[in-house]
């Protein structure tokens, strides 16, 4: 499934953050691993010349299969057209520390690829500790599910992720109970309606747990480790309590394109994941989010 992993870097310390995971994740996937650095629109050549060298004193580090590429233009648009030549590629890049999620979010490179490239996109924080290549394992995976199609985008690539590197696959549901009690709260005037609710709560557990039963017993089967969990609560809340809790090495969640950003990644649970969470998050778009 992963083809090709490219890593965007910019000449900083903060985007070759990004460089070790995508080497390993690359070296697991038997994937080419292709190191991407754009120039300013006009940048003559010696400026060029001195990215190619950059280029490849970086390269000179990694082992595997690697190649490098260099253009000149809008770094986002650039990264976004080198992804839609390549198959099955993901991307992994580096966002700024928690203090600079915002900044990002508001409209930096990485929120541009993410919304545009139509592909996975890695993105680990600026503050934090990333081990040599060597090193990393992602031991344990966190993959939150709702039972919808869409979130179930995500899955294969958690799935393929947790099989190379020998990880714990850790599926999460949220009961959005608030969302019930806050659509009828206006109207409990009656023993009869609370009995309403009551079910209504009932059946959102049953069908919670029965989806995630069902999903882990499938991803068992497969031969990957999975652990299952079903909380209540705010969806975003409950996910960055889970997550900040659990030591896990990565998140994997779906997440919106063009159309949607506004609608799932600002101010949504996967802003919060980016801004008040531990683990860097593999973005995924739903193919019926690509255009």
């Amino acid at each position: 499934m992963i083809g090709t992993v490219i890593v965007p870097l910019d000449g900083s310390e903060l985007s070759e953050r990004a460089l070790n995971i995508g080497q390993a994740i690359a070296g697991r996937t038997s994937s080419d691993l292709l190191l991407a650095r754009i120039g300013r629109i006009g940048a003559d050549e010696p400026e060029m010349e001195q990215i190619r060298k950059y280029l490849k004193a970086r390269a000179s580090n990694v082992s595997g299969k690697l190649a490098t590429f260099t253009d000149r233009g809008r770094p986002a648009q650039s990264i976004i057209e080198l992804a839609h030549q390549h198959v099955d590629p993901i991307i992994v890049m580096s966002t700024h520390g928690r203090g600079g999620i915002h900044r990002w979010m508001a409209g930096s490179v990485a929120e541009e690829v993410v919304r545009g490239a139509g592909v996975p996109v890695l993105l680990v924080r600026g503050d934090q500790e990333i081990q040599s290549a060597e090193k990393i394992e992602l031991r344990s995976i966190l993959l939150p599910v709702d039972g919808s199609r869409y979130s179930e985008s995500a899955i294969d690539y958690a799935v393929e992720l947790a099989r190379l590197f020998g990880s714990t696959l850790h599926l999460i549901r949220v009961v959005d109970t608030p969302s019930a009690y806050g659509l009828l709260s206006r109207h409990m005037e009656t023993a009869a309606t609370g009995d309403i609710l009551d079910e209504i709560i009932d059946s959102m557990r049953n069908e919670a747990n029965a989806y995630i039963d069902q999903l882990a017993e499938r991803l068992s089967n497969e031969g990957v480790q999975v652990r299952k969990t079903v909380v209540e609560g705010f969806p975003g809340e409950q996910l960055i309590e889970h997550e900040r809790r659990g030591f896990f090495q990565l998140v994997v969640m779906a997440t919106a394109g063009r159309s949607g950003v506004s609608r799932v990644v600002f101010g949504s649970v996967a802003e919060r994941m980016l801004k008040l969470g531990r683990s860097p998050v593999m973005m995924v778009r739903p193919p019926d989010e690509i255009h």
